[in-house]
């Protein structure tokens, strides 16, 4: 499912690149943006997932970083879903409520 996406998560990488060297700066408050985000999703391991709804949960917040990504670094190439911190934050609080710390 995700594979008909990869095309355009190339091409964002490929943006990203190119207005990073013209805006460090910018490019490096981006990334601050999407770690926050990354650093919780690492904090879970997939493998040891309390169930079945944990492990979903997690691979959709995986892809909607992703998403969050174009978003941030190549917004003109849309997103597959709505994308936004809000909606970001909520997931990562869903994913908490049914994994244990």
């Amino acid at each position: 499912e995700r594979l008909a996406h990869l095309q355009r998560y190339l091409k964002a990488l490929l943006v990203r690149m190119e207005r990073a060297g013209a805006n460090p700066a910018r490019d490096r408050e981006r990334a601050q943006q999407v770690e926050a985000y990354t650093r919780r999703l690492r904090s879970w391991d997939p493998a040891r997932a309390p169930s079945d709804e944990a492990r979903l949960r997690w691979e959709e917040l995986r892809w909607m970083i992703e998403e969050f990504k174009v978003s941030l670094f190549a917004q003109e190439l849309g997103t597959a879903a709505p994308v936004s911190p809000k909606r970001l934050d909520q997931l990562v609080e869903r994913v908490r409520e049914i994994w244990p710390s």
